[in-house]
């Protein structure tokens, strides 16, 4: 079960982005998401055109004060920059962005210090004559359905899926 906000939680962080975004543009805010997982607090993301601010509740949760309004104003920021400077090529973290998070009120910090619990990462479980390997989503994708054959370094057997799944704390 993921952690989630509760409703008065997420009405201030999208009241905290509607603000930053009427007082540095007049704008409106893009869609607002609490799904981000892993150790990001956050994330401006750009997809077909369509902006979207994710976050992370686990970051709030731990740490409301560490994260609230700082880590709203820090991806505003990075939107803020891609609505101003559409067709540049701009490093994410920059001078533009963090002349905005001067504007907004802001450190142009990238980094959070919450510790998050991380991503759990899938492993699917192939054996060969010698051992048990662990091959990523990708890898199990290419062998599975594109029909890419994976050796053992040690062996030189070709590996085959057991049916098995391992999840780890990434």
């Amino acid at each position: 079960m993921h952690p989630r906000l509760n409703a008065t939680q997420e009405a201030a962080i999208r009241e905290a982005a509607a603000q930053f975004y009427y007082r540095m543009a007049a704008l409106p805010a893009p869609a607002i998401r609490f799904d981000l997982r892993g150790r990001s607090a956050g994330q401006w993301r750009l997809r077909g055109g369509i902006e979207t601010l994710r976050f992370n509740p686990e970051a709030f949760l731990r740490d409301w004060n560490a994260h609230f309004p700082a880590t709203i104003a820090h991806e505003v920021a990075h939107s803020l920059v891609y609505r101003r400077f559409t067709h540049a090529q701009l490093r994410p973290h920059g001078p533009q962005w963090r002349a905005i998070m001067t504007q907004l009120g802001f450190p142009p910090e990238v980094t959070h210090r919450t510790p998050l619990s991380g991503r759990r990462s899938r492993f699917y479980l192939y054996r060969c004559r010698c051992r048990t390997h662990r091959l990523g989503p990708r890898r199990h994708y290419l062998v599975t359905r594109r029909g890419y054959r994976c050796a053992c370094s040690q062996c030189g057997a070709t590996l085959h899926y057991g049916n098995q799944l391992e999840w780890r704390q990434a």
